[in-house]
């Protein structure tokens, strides 16, 4: 892959997350770029983020790519981390917040009382069943930690945001 379709295919991914915010989908690229080009560069830029998180030594390569992922969109508030503990109706909340930040007009709605306190794996079920009628897919970003890092995309992109976060080396499910 050419380095200006590597190039094209990030903003093209990023903005399926950043929309039509062309500033937080520069700041997003640019950030990312570094780590696709340079993860040490990119360690060493952003250490006191990562020392935030509890990480001082290197990375494997892939684990620091998901990272800044997952650290790029959470600093423009398009992505949701929560406790893989914490109930559907908490992460219904965080994806309407995220919806919100994207300045869509769409919202999830709660979960049935019976399914509002369902936790684990099962919550991302929810969450989903939940997206699917409002044309939205729920994106599950790679973190080898005890919380969630979600998004979402619209459904209509869902294939899209798998093939290229694939070509890009980014881990993701996308529901």
């Amino acid at each position: 892959m050419t380095n200006l379709k590597s190039s094209e295919n990030l903003s093209r991914f990023v903005q399926l997350f950043t929309l039509n915010d062309a500033e937080a989908t520069q700041r997003v690229s640019e950030r990312l770029a570094l780590v696709l080009r340079d993860p040490a560069a990119y360690q060493e830029q952003f250490a006191e983020e990562l020392e935030e998180r509890g990480i001082v030594a290197a990375l494997p390569v892939q684990e620091l790519r998901d990272l800044a992922l997952i650290d790029a969109l959470l600093a423009e508030e398009l992505l949701w981390e929560s406790d893989w503990k914490d109930p559907a109706a908490d992460l219904v909340y965080g994806i309407n917040e995220t919806l919100t930040q994207q300045k869509k007009s769409m919202r999830l709605h709660e979960p049935a009382s019976g399914r509002a306190t369902v936790t684990g794996p099962e919550a991302l079920d929810i969450v989903q069943d939940l997206a699917e009628p409002v044309g939205l897919a729920v994106v599950l970003f790679t973190l080898d930690s005890d919380s969630y890092a979600l998004s979402v995309v619209a459904d209509a992109q869902a294939e899209e945001a798998r093939q290229l976060a694939l070509e890009l080396g980014f881990g993701v499910t996308v529901y």
